[in-house]
């Protein structure tokens, strides 16, 4: 009987010792994110999340609500689907995966879930479908802004709303911004640089393109150890889309192939 009390105080006291952990290592991280407001705040409280007193254990009911949150969309819930997801944000606001996340699933799900609870495809009329696509993906590409400030910048939530914008709103201008702050970035994916130049290119600012993806190439790609050559050959077509003279072209490379 002594040992087990023992054991039972041994346990309370590494429960506290974690809590006590958790809420020096939250004090710590906690002046490098940006403040909450009421207006981000308010959305949450309906779920009774004293955000105040959660202290360390925040990442851990961030967790818990976005496991949540799948029940919801399994059930298409809406409102709730997505204030369990925005609770999720808001705990652990540094956390791509929360906003990106999020952000997918209004703007790519939720218009599919109205859809069909005004009677389906075939009853909603076309121009009313397109509507809810672009409303709701807008409504997606907002929440992912917010990630953009909290994370200080995401690259990859950069990316995501770069591709909503072009996917979803059919809005190249606006895609091609997030993409090109996206490739001013130290870790910026390969890729990214031709995504900007080609949403810009689809906006109709084919020049614009051009000269915007031969600088990065130039000043940047071609220093590369393999000196980026599928960006030259992109850059290649554009020349000859936009009927470039030989001299106004990117000089041959001593390494590139011969069409």
């Amino acid at each position: 009987m002594k040992a087990l009390r023992v054991q039972w105080m041994l346990a309370i006291f590494c429960l506290g010792l974690a809590g006590v952990i958790a809420e020096l290592s939250w004090t710590k991280v906690r002046v490098s994110i940006p403040e909450m407001g009421k207006k981000q705040i308010e959305p949450s409280l309906g779920q009774g999340m004293l955000l105040g007193i959660l202290g360390g254990f925040r990442t851990v009911v961030a967790d818990g609500a976005w496991i949540r949150s799948y029940v919801l969309w399994e059930r298409r819930d809406r409102a709730g689907c997505e204030a369990l997801m925005r609770t999720s944000c808001l705990l652990d606001p540094r956390a791509r995966f929360f906003w990106e996340n999020t952000g997918y699933v209004i703007g790519y799900d939720m218009a599919h879930w109205e859809i069909r609870k005004r009677g389906g495809y075939a009853k909603v009329s076309a121009e009313i479908q397109d509507d809810l696509f672009k409303k709701y993906a807008q409504h997606g590409i907002n929440v992912m802004d917010e990630g953009i400030k909290y994370t200080g910048g995401n690259v990859g939530i950069l990316i995501s709303a770069g591709q909503m914008s072009e996917l979803k709103l059919k809005d190249f201008s606006q895609a091609a911004s997030y993409y090109k702050r996206a490739s001013e970035s130290k870790n910026a994916p390969w890729f990214v640089h031709f995504l900007c130049a080609r949403a810009l290119w689809e906006s109709g600012e084919t020049k614009k393109a051009y000269d915007w993806y031969r600088e990065v190439w130039q000043k940047k790609l071609s220093n590369e150890d393999d000196h980026a050559p599928d960006d030259l050959e992109h850059l290649r077509f554009m020349e000859d889309q936009l009927h470039l003279a030989l001299l106004q072209r990117i000089p041959r490379q001593s390494w590139e192939k011969n069409n």
